[in-house]
């Protein structure tokens, strides 16, 4: 058992669940792009963005390993489970590994480029962005990143894309502050001026719900007139949620943080596919 436990640890120097769930997001605009399983670009999609996903949370760990021993988290690292360089050695590998597959699978300069902006703001956020109240910014920039590089790989013309960044940035923000919500206080407690922190609660909770309504109701209206009735009703679905998620948390008795932070990012999601579904001209 206590050997199983260790093994878990050892693997969450690359975030396992996150990742995965973030490359099974990558796929789900994948193929609603149009390209499926039996194109290989979907499963060089599906490794490249792991490795990514893989390179940026090993990052995150080693560049946290000070504040998480301080604070007596059960961390690979502070554990003494993973050589803190081992984990630096992870990041570079695992993103040099993303960019070689880009090159193997003859994707294109362009997506290359991109894949290192992706990279380069989680990195970013690892090493100088998380402590402070600019936070939100890789978030706001690498998730509409990503549909905007599988729109890129799928054939998509460059502009028809540029929707992704007018609702995704603010869903991607919603999902920050709400994900930040849960550790307000510790983070606040090792000296961090995330953004969430700089607004405190309940703002923080506030802001989140506030930014998902927003984002959904952009979705929405960009997507309302020219797509299909089903996509139309997801938009509205996720405006319809969002508005509960503001009214739960501006009650004296809040949700709590956790609950909340599934709430908003499952909102976010729904939000998110009629934009993809609109820039991908299905």
């Amino acid at each position: 058992m206590r050997a199983a436990v260790a093994r878990w640890t050892v693997a969450e120097l690359l975030h396992p669940i996150p990742s995965l769930l973030t490359t099974l997001a990558a796929l789900g605009f994948a193929w609603i792009f149009g390209i499926g399983t039996r194109d290989r670009r979907f499963w060089w999609i599906a490794a490249i963005m792991l490795l990514v996903q893989f390179s940026i949370s090993a990052l995150n760990e080693w560049a946290d390993a000070d504040l998480d021993r301080q604070a007596g988290r059960r961390r690979p690292i502070p554990l003494g489970l993973v050589p803190r360089g081992a984990a630096l050695g992870v990041a570079v590998v695992c993103a040099v590994g993303a960019f070689l597959l880009c090159v193997l699978a003859d994707l294109g300069p362009f997506a290359l480029l991109l894949v290192g902006i992706g990279t380069a703001c989680g990195w970013a956020y690892d090493l100088w962005l998380k402590a402070t109240p600019l936070s939100f910014v890789p978030f706001a920039t690498a998730f509409p990143l990503m549909p905007f590089w599988i729109g890129v790989l799928a054939g998509r013309p460059l502009g028809s894309l540029l929707v992704l960044f007018l609702g995704g940035s603010v869903l991607a923000t919603a999902i920050h502050l709400a994900d930040a919500v849960p550790d307000l206080e510790a983070d606040r407690a090792a000296g961090l001026r995330t953004l969430a922190v700089a607004l405190g609660t309940p703002r923080a909770e506030l802001a989140s719900a506030g930014l998902l309504l927003l984002g959904s109701l952009v979705s929405t209206i960009l997507v309302i007139r020219r797509s299909p009735s089903s996509i139309a009703a997801l938009g509205l679905a996720a405006v319809v949620a969002s508005g509960v998620v503001a009214g739960l948390s501006s009650r004296p008795n809040r949700v709590s943080p956790l609950l909340g932070k599934w709430i908003v990012i499952a909102a976010a999601a729904l939000a998110a596919v009629p934009l993809v579904a609109e820039a991908s001209g299905r």
